[in-house]
Parts: C-alpha cells; structure tokens; sequence
C-alpha cells in the first residue's frame, strides 16, 4: 500500500475488478447441458443395448474411461468387439464411422468373432464383404508384453489418433499388464501415471476409452437382486463366491464408470455400478453369435455392497478358468 502510495479502499477495488476479469462467467446447467448437446464432442458411443443407452444418456461417453469388470468367460471381450464394430460402423447406421486402436494384451481379439457379430447385428451393413473388409481395415491392433510397452505406445498416440481417425481406444486387459511386472508397489505407481495420460487422451481427443479388468477374491458378504414386474416380486440370493475387481482402489478413482458383468442364480447381470450420468442399474443379458443381449425388460434393483462381483461356483467350475 505504502508503495503504491494508494489508500486501501482503492486497492480493494482494484484486487476485486481484477478477480472479476481474470474469473470464467458463472454458467448455469442449463447452458452447459445445451453446449454440450450441440458439440459433438460431448457425444457417446452407442452400445445399441436400449436399457444400457438408456442409463448412459446415449451409451459410452466421450472423454472418460469406461471400465468392464468381470470373470473370464463372461463376455468381457465380446463387448469390446460389439463396440468396435459400432465404432467403425457408418454414422448413417448409428455408428461413429471411425477407427479403433485396441490393445490385446491378452491375445483374445478374434477377427472372425467380430466379422460374426457384425453380420449377425447389421446383416443389411455387412452382407456386403467391401463393408466387412473396411470394418476390418479400421481395427488397429497392438499386442504390448508388458507395462512399459504399453506405456511406450500410448506416449506416442497423438498422431496416429489424428491420422487414423480414432473414434474408440480399447485395452484388454488393464490388469493382464501388470501380471509380468516385478516390484507391485512400483507397477502400480505407473499404472497410475498411465491412468492420468488416458484421461489426457480421452479428454483432450474426445473419444471413449473402454479398458476390462480382472476380478480378485473378496469377502463373503450378503448381496441380492431384486425383479420387479406386474405380476410378483422376486428375489435372486447371493452365491457363496463373491469377486471385486483387480487393481485397487487407487485405479477405481482413476475410472469414470465400472460396468461389472456377475452371475447371481444362474442367470447373468449386466451391472452399472459406477457413473455419474445414471443411478445403479442391474440388466440380465446373455452372450450370443450377436454378441452381449439383454434379457427381458423387467426392473432390477440390488441391495449390499454394489462394487461386489458375484458368480455362482458353477460358472467358475463350468467355465474351466477365471481370473484372479
């Protein structure tokens, strides 16, 4: 003030101007939902699962990290093909008519699974084999050995995301990744690193990123799902084995949404666990030549700890593997 040689009050006024020019204008919901309406964006990659869409505002979000979370054998990686083959699909049809980076970690990406559900899901697209061999073109496949690999090659994405035209980044696994590395408590601090990189690529990029982890064994603690219709009210009861998702708490934070896929007496559920574009939602669906299908219309709700994985023990002895 003494240097200044200005009174108080004057420099007050000052400070508050300069925090009103330099501060963003106030914007109210409204305004940034209309924005966000009008940008594509702010667009979603559809699933064409109609509850899924329904719950999601229009299916996979632009600029986050979707997570899927379930045992091996249930479906995880058909869902990763179903979405690539939307990703790709001409936007006539209800696709985003892009490219698809998708990081196999696990060698479980098969063309001729793909080409199925195509053909099964858009026969009027895909009939035509020019359409087939475009799809297939638009699917860039990368097989890294270990984190630092996968690291090496998401540093140097930018470009190819721009060349290509990549409207969807998938890896699967996040989890199979770090399986090879020595020294946990240092993997996970570049896990952690990555995380934050595949927000910058999902944000900045505009496009989702779909990532499937593995699950661990958890607590036997209760849970179940409750069907809703006209008719009765029903209750599906827990199984004895009960799963969270691999990784920790630290990569949970690090995800905008967890879809976790479980089996609760003998029937599969598709559960929205995380996100905060809907409330929890459970849907029974089933894997078939189409990819994930969901079952029925009825109204689910679930009670207990909704982060749980469930599986009956005949899923895991039946399936002859499961992830830990």
């Amino acid at each position: 003030m003494e240097l200044l040689d200005l009174p108080l009050s004057r420099i007050r006024d000052v400070i508050f101007q300069t925090s009103i020019d330099a501060c963003p204008p106030y914007r109210s919901a409204l305004a940034l939902k209309e924005e966000r309406e009008s940008e594509e964006g702010f667009g979603h990659l559809p699933t064409h699962l109609m509850d899924i869409d329904s719950a999601l505002l229009g299916g996979i979000p632009f600029g986050a990290i979707t997570e899927v979370v379930g045992p091996a054998g249930f479906g995880k990686t058909q869902l990763c093909l179903m979405l690539c083959v939307n990703a790709a699909l001409q936007k006539e049809y209800g696709g985003l008519d892009g490219s698809v980076i998708y990081y196999d970690s696990e060698h479980k990406f098969h063309p001729g699974r793909m080409a199925e559900i195509a053909q099964s899901r858009f026969p009027h697209v895909f009939s035509d084999l020019n359409n087939l061999r475009k799809l297939a073109t638009s699917i860039l496949v990368y097989h890294p050995h270990s984190l630092d690999e996968f690291i090496s090659s998401l540093d140097g994405l930018e470009n190819i995301l721009i060349e290509k035209k990549v409207r969807l980044l998938i890896v699967d696994s996040i989890a199979a990744l770090l399986q090879s590395e020595d020294g946990q408590e240092n993997q996970f601090q570049k896990l952690g690193r990555q995380a934050v990189t595949m927000k910058y690529l999902a944000e900045a990029f505009r496009i989702p990123i779909l990532v499937t982890n593995q699950v661990r064994i958890s607590s036997n603690s209760r849970f179940s799902v409750s069907r809703h219709n006209e008719d009765a009210d029903t209750m599906v009861h827990d199984p004895e084995l009960q799963l969270t998702a691999a990784l920790g708490p630290s990569w949970a934070h690090s995800v905008n949404i967890r879809i976790i896929l479980e089996s609760i007496g003998g029937q599969r559920f598709l559960k929205i666990a995380k996100s905060p574009l809907s409330p929890v939602t459970v849907h029974p669906y089933k894997v078939t030549n189409r990819g994930l299908e969901l079952i029925g219309r009825d109204n689910y709700t679930c009670g207990g700890d909704i982060m749980q994985i469930h599986i009956d023990d005949d899923n895991i002895h039946g399936s002859g593997e499961w992830e830990v």
